[in-house]
Order: C-alpha cells, then structure tokens, then sequence
C-alpha cells in the first residue's frame, strides 16, 4: 500500500510499529522527521498491513533523497523489508538510514548492494561533573526571543550550509519545531556579540531522564574562539537544571571538529547511525 497522507489512525500504527521494534532493538527505527511526517504529507509512505496491523513501513523522503524502513520484529525475515525496498520510488540519489547500523541492517544493504556513504555518532555522558563554560566579556547569553528567528535562521543556513538536513532549516520548520511539546524557549540558548548572533544551543528533553543537544550553531565568523564549548556547557548546565541525569547528542563523523569537542566535554559514543546509498554500477 502507497499513500501520500496518512490518516489519523495509519499513523498511530506506524507508530505503534515503531514502538515494538524500538523495544525489541534498544533504537528507534525512525527519526524525528519520519515521525513528523506522519501527519503533515511530506513523505510517502509504503506500508505493509496485516489485518488492522502495520507489519511494514518505508517512509521515502524526495526533499532528503532518504528512505527509513522498519519491519515488525515478529515477521521479519519473510520477504517484507525486501517487498518494499523493491517498491521504493526510482530515485537515484535515493539513501537508507540504518539506525544502530544493526547487524540485520547491515545484512540487508549488502543484500541490496547498498554501500555505507555517511555515518552520525550517538554519544552520551551524565550531567555531573560538567566542564568548565567561562562566559568571554564580549558574548552575552540569554533565552530565545521571538524577534530572534531571522537571526537564528540566517545564522543556521551559514553554519549548516553543507548540511543536508539542518542546512534547509526554514521559518514552517522552525515554528513546527516549536510547536512540539518539548520545546522550551528557556532551553534554545542564544549568543551575541557586538556584531549580532554568533550561536546558539538549543536543548531539548528527549524524555524523562535524558536531555539532548539538539543543534548547536557558531557563526562562521566566530569559529576558532571556543564559543561551541560555551554553548556547549551553558546548555548542558540548563539541562541539569531540570533535574535530568544524562545527555545525548547526535554528530556527523565528517565534522571532526565537533567529535573532538565532545569528546574532551566527556561524551562516549553509544552507538553508529549509518547512510547507505546503492553500488553504482562503475564502482
């Protein structure tokens, strides 16, 4: 079954789908922006369905050239995955997350002759014994403001330019951002200089007991002068603030820079999230 929207109930399925295999594989099989894109149609959706059940589901994303694909843990190994990668739209820029890059996953981009192209770490440390974040005299850090969004946004295309995803960051993205239940304003943590913007940390609550760095941005004319360690702290210390015990972040393996930074602010990786993308013929 292909839709382009689906309805209210086809999407607490998926969900529920998402759920059981997240219990059963300790990681969500979709991010942030397949799960926003149940309800608002900027996906398309390939489901396989048993009875009033989701047993299958491909999200394609055309703006992100991305599929994400989750198999019930109970009918796995039955022909599902392969059954909707073969209906997958003919895109040939088309690439598959593989969340926790898991040993099945893995079997089946070598299967479908899908070679790794990009990989995030997800890294982790307790909010205790958090490193020093010495404010410089020429920065000023406060809480988010509605009048700051032009800033935040122009800011975030610059830092983001060869990011895939952050880089598109629009106003429509921004506000639905903020009209998750997560988001706290308190929590989005700007920084200016006597030029504007040069950054901002912006935090959430994944859950009960773990925040997350969500994005952190320095300007490009602000690199090299330590403000993403600033932030870095100043973000994690509001997180403690509200009584969560650990924080987790998510970095692309090509950005050394930030790895290194987290790495000396304490974090481990706790897992890999890999890209595939097909074998093309020449290679």
């Amino acid at each position: 079954m292909v839709v382009r929207r689906l309805t209210e109930a086809q999407g607490e399925r998926v969900r529920a789908l998402g759920r059981r295999a997240r219990w059963v594989d300790g990681v969500d099989p979709l991010n942030e922006e397949a799960y926003r894109s149940l309800g608002d149609g900027s996906a398309l959706h390939l489901l396989t369905v048993d009875g009033d059940r989701v047993v299958g589901y491909l999200n394609y994303s055309a703006r992100f050239a991305t599929a994400q694909l989750v198999v019930d843990p109970e009918r796995r190994r039955s022909g599902i995955a392969t059954d909707l990668w073969t209906q997958r739209p003919a895109d040939p820029n088309l690439g598959m997350w593989a969340f926790g890059n898991l040993p099945a996953a893995q079997g089946f981009a070598a299967a479908q002759r899908l070679r790794p192209e990009r990989e995030l770490l997800m890294m982790s440390r307790p909010l205790t014994d958090l490193p020093a974040g010495d404010v410089p005299p020429e920065v000023e850090l406060r809480a988010f403001r509605p009048t700051d969004a032009d800033e935040l946004l122009a800011l975030n295309a610059t830092a983001f330019a060869d990011h895939p995803e952050q880089g598109q960051l629009d106003h429509a993205g921004l506000a639905a951002r903020m009209g998750e239940p997560w988001f706290d304003p308190e929590g989005l943590i700007v920084a200016f200089d006597a030029e504007g913007m040069v950054g901002f940390h912006w935090t959430k609550q994944a859950d009960a007991t773990t925040g997350e760095v969500y994005v952190i941005a320095v300007a490009p004319r602000s690199q090299g002068r330590g403000y993403g360690k600033v932030l870095l702290t100043a973000g994690m210390s509001h997180l403690a603030t509200q009584g969560l015990p650990t924080v987790e972040l998510y970095v692309d393996t090509a950005d050394q820079t930030a790895v290194r930074m987290y790495q000396r602010a304490g974090f481990v990786t706790v897992h890999r999230d890999v890209r595939y993308r097909p074998i093309q013929e020449q290679e």
